[in-house]
């Protein structure tokens, strides 16, 4: 008896079995009507009389297990060291006093605090270029071990920097936990788009922005002052990104392999099927339509090889950026994914938050209210983000990212206008307030989300790793360079900046207005086979 059969005979298989009856009476499609996978060469629609049973249990606890290791610790850390500011640039003096024996002046501390911060930047953008390689190399599954495990030992870093009085340890820390979120957002959608149903695709689709938004928020509740962000418990702090990855690795032994991995790619046929069989909680012999869909995405793969791709078992890896450039039906859409990231950093969104405490406070609310109104803002942003899965399940695509730059670019301009006034007037800063929260939810609309979301039904199978590896380490990059010379810009330009992330974001909106396909098909059909206008 090989190690699936005993999972599928176990307690394990037990569970699945129980849940799934609980599960598919909540989820499955008040109609009743069946859905099918994908329609054939001349349009019609397989039939199988279980393909209304979309969501199982064990897809469920795959898509939360995922999210919990990889984008909510991702999230987790980017929002975590904002409060506690001041507690860790003084541990990093101390620590160099301790270790070297010489106070450092204010100058270089101020360095070293940017290099703390920005170190996991450029972890991130260092993961994203890798992650699609090394879930191309060892599978998606083991993947997702090594992110997990990557945050669990980043934790240990932050756990003993304090007791080792050494700024080099969080340094450490910081670069490893940077690696896998960067991996996380490049691998992860791929894992997701891997193992959906059309009926799910847009929930799980969109679990990356969602999980990093809801990591962002709770690290932002939990670097308060009053809870973990003081000089007593900020190491803890940083420590806790290990928690959900923990809680991940606790059920990874039992997380499938996406089908679509071990058939198209690895051509291990009989595996796929068993791995598909236990993902849909059915038989093989009712899986016809998603086993024929597997079939011709091989075809289309394998057609899809450039010339000199050798072996059709490692196909994803014969692409490069100079074979998607050469074929016409990747250029534009690789260039809009490409365009889709920058936009993401290029909005401002970090700078709107930086700028949301003075706001709060120029509105009369002391330091503890704007704090709270901060949170209030970050929950919005979470909140809307999941409002995106609904969004996209019923309108199309074109028009959520025209209408997000759309209303990003009118908002910026507005806040510019707001701050610069801020003082004329005593409900100028309520204006202020308004005009910020709109923002964030045009973002999370389109501009926030969707870049995330889309390549997986803009690009085939074969290069689409790389290209989301390559789309993700552009996010990274630019993430950094905003964030280094935000500061200097800031001081040159003052409230002016908002102008300029507006008018990049309108060239954003132009760019895809001409070269955005819509991508949006109904949910009983399966939108990577209905792209024949890319392929």
């Amino acid at each position: 008896m090989n190690v699936s059969d005993r999972r599928d005979r176990g307690v394990w298989g037990s569970v699945d079995r129980t849940l799934d009856v609980a599960i598919r009476s909540h989820l499955a499609d008040p109609d009743g009507v069946e859905e099918p996978f994908l329609p054939d060469a001349e349009g019609k629609r397989p039939v199988s009389v279980h393909q209304n049973k979309s969501w199982s249990s064990l897809l469920i606890v795959t898509a939360v297990a995922t999210t919990l290791g990889t984008v909510i610790p991702a999230g987790y850390n980017i929002g975590i060291l904002n409060s506690p500011q001041q507690v860790i640039v003084d541990f990093c003096n101390s620590s160099i006093l301790h270790t070297y024996g010489t106070a450092i002046e204010e100058t270089p501390l101020e360095l070293l605090w940017a290099f703390v911060v920005s170190i996991f930047l450029i972890g991130g953008g260092m993961g994203a270029l890798m992650g699609g390689s090394i879930a191309n190399r060892i599978g998606r599954k083991n993947a997702l071990l090594v992110n997990s495990l990557m945050n669990v030992i980043a934790a240990i870093f932050f756990g003993t920097c304090g007791i080792a009085q050494s700024v080099e340890v969080l340094l450490i820390g910081r670069f490893i936990v940077g690696i896998g979120a960067g991996m996380s957002t490049s691998f992860m959608p791929l894992y997701m788009s891997e193992i959906s149903t059309p009926a799910t695709q847009n929930v799980l689709g969109l679990l990356c922005p969602v999980g990093i938004n809801l990591g962002l928020f709770i690290g932002q509740v939990l670097s308060l002052e009053k809870l973990l962000g003081n000089e007593d418990n900020w190491n803890v702090l940083l420590a806790l990104t290990c928690i959900p990855a923990l809680l991940c690795l606790a059920v990874w032994y039992y997380l499938p392999e996406t089908p679509r991995y071990l058939f198209v790619l690895q051509q291990q046929t009989d595996l796929a099927f068993k791995e598909l069989s236990r993902l849909r909680g059915l038989p093989v012999d009712q899986l016809g339509p998603e086993m024929e869909e597997l079939r011709r995405e091989a075809t289309r793969v394998t057609a899809e090889i450039p010339k000199d791709g050798l072996n059709t078992t490692h196909s994803q890896s014969s692409w490069t950026l100079k074979t998607i450039w050469a074929k016409k039906s990747l250029r534009w859409p690789f260039a809009c994914v490409v365009v889709m990231h920058l936009g993401n950093q290029l909005s401002g969104i970090n700078a709107v938050l930086y700028y949301s405490t003075d706001i709060f406070l120029s509105a009369g609310l002391d330091k503890q209210q704007a704090e709270l109104a901060l949170l209030g803002a970050g929950f919005i942003n979470v909140v809307m983000t999941a409002c995106v899965v609904f969004l996209t399940a019923r309108f199309c695509r074109r028009p959520l990212m025209m209408i997000s730059t759309i209303g990003v670019s009118a908002f910026l301009v507005v806040l510019a206008l707001c701050i610069f006034f801020i003082s004329k007037a005593s409900w100028i800063p309520y204006c202020c307030i308004a005009a910020l929260l709109i923002y964030v939810v045009f973002f999370d609309v389109g501009v926030g989300p969707l870049p995330f979301f889309l390549p997986s039904e803009l690009i085939p199978a074969g290069p689409r790793p790389l290209i989301m590896s390559l789309g993700c380490l552009v996010n990274w990059s630019t993430n950094f360079l905003v964030g280094m010379t935000f500061p200097s810009l800031q001081n040159l330009m003052g409230v002016y900046i908002f102008v300029m992330f507006a008018a990049a974001t309108v060239v954003q909106a132009v760019f895809l207005f001409f070269k955005l396909p819509e991508t949006f098909r109904p949910t009983r059909s399966f939108s990577p086979a209905s792209l024949s206008v890319l392929h």
